[in-house]
């Protein structure tokens, strides 16, 4: 692929055009890819295509349109969260895509709200087999850079705060016979470090790394499983043996000598769950 440019057709499916400037500064010589890309203007000529954009009502059938005008092998790159999951303008009730909903064979999704030209570049080098020399300075990220976030299995106690102020949804957790699954989704992630903000056990961070690309969605998540306590009464799950830790600890931090000599009964009454909390034989 080296010795042969590919060529590449690019399609804005209504996007804000950040994602745009990032894959054209992508092509600047200093990141090594652009010496095996050729831009073409017409799909017909072109070999790939680069969506940006979760495509409107517009734009939705001209994308599809464009993608079998392609020739063979008819690559397919999702660069940004719309591209790959209508990032916060999912609930537009304009919105119709992202592209592998509209029937379009994905064949690589780059992260990022926007990527950086960095990860983009790197994405292609990937997808072409061909090494990039990532030693200059410019490859590294500032102090304060907003990367991938990531769980500390130790510190999470999965009380969900992450997932009830997360904009774009890309946190969730889900509940299992035994364990609580809590997940990052990066494929909707916007780097806006709300999760980080929120959590009240710092154990979300969000790193350095930009390097996000995935053949495929369910690639895209990341997560931790702590496990479930069940209700002393009915038992029935109902949180977290870490956040029922974590409650009485903080109780114990800020008012230690009111809640300390009621500590045994605390703790009884936390077994329960809020339903069986609230029966009259619980309460006394």
């Amino acid at each position: 692929m080296a010795e042969k440019k590919l060529r590449v057709f690019r399609a804005d499916a209504s996007s804000c055009n950040g994602c745009d400037i990032e894959i054209l500064e992508a092509l600047l010589p200093r990141f090594k890819v652009g010496q095996y890309i050729e831009l073409v203007y017409e799909p017909e000529q072109a070999e790939a295509l680069v969506i940006t954009g979760g495509a409107n009502f517009k734009t939705a059938e001209e994308v599809r349109a464009i993608y079998e005008k392609l020739k063979e092998p008819k690559i397919v790159i999702c660069v940004g969260s719309c591209a790959i999951s209508k990032g916060i303008f999912a609930e537009g009730y304009s919105m119709r895509g992202p592209a592998d909903k509209l029937g379009i064979p994905v064949t690589v999704f780059i992260a990022g709200c926007p990527p950086r030209p960095q990860s983009v570049a790197q994405a292609i080098a990937s997808l072409l087999n061909v090494e990039v020399d990532t030693s200059e300075d410019y490859w590294s990220v500032p102090e304060g850079f907003r990367g991938l976030p990531e769980f500390d299995s130790e510190k999470c106690v999965a009380c969900g705060a992450c997932v009830n102020s997360c904009p774009t949804g890309a946190m969730s957790y889900e509940d299992k016979e035994t364990v609580r699954t809590v997940n990052v989704n990066y494929g909707l992630c916007i780097y806006c470090a709300t999760c980080e903000e929120i959590c009240p056990e710092e154990s979300v961070k969000l790193t350095g790394e930009y390097k996000a690309w995935f053949k495929g969605k369910e690639e895209m998540l990341n997560g931790v499983e702590v496990p479930l306590k069940k209700c002393a009464n009915c038992g029935r799950v109902y949180a977290t043996d870490k956040q029922l830790e974590a409650c009485i600890r903080r109780l114990l931090e800020k008012a230690g000598k009111v809640y300390e000599p009621l500590l045994e009964k605390v703790e009884k009454l936390m077994s329960y769950c809020p339903d069986c909390r609230h029966s009259v034989e619980n309460l006394r």
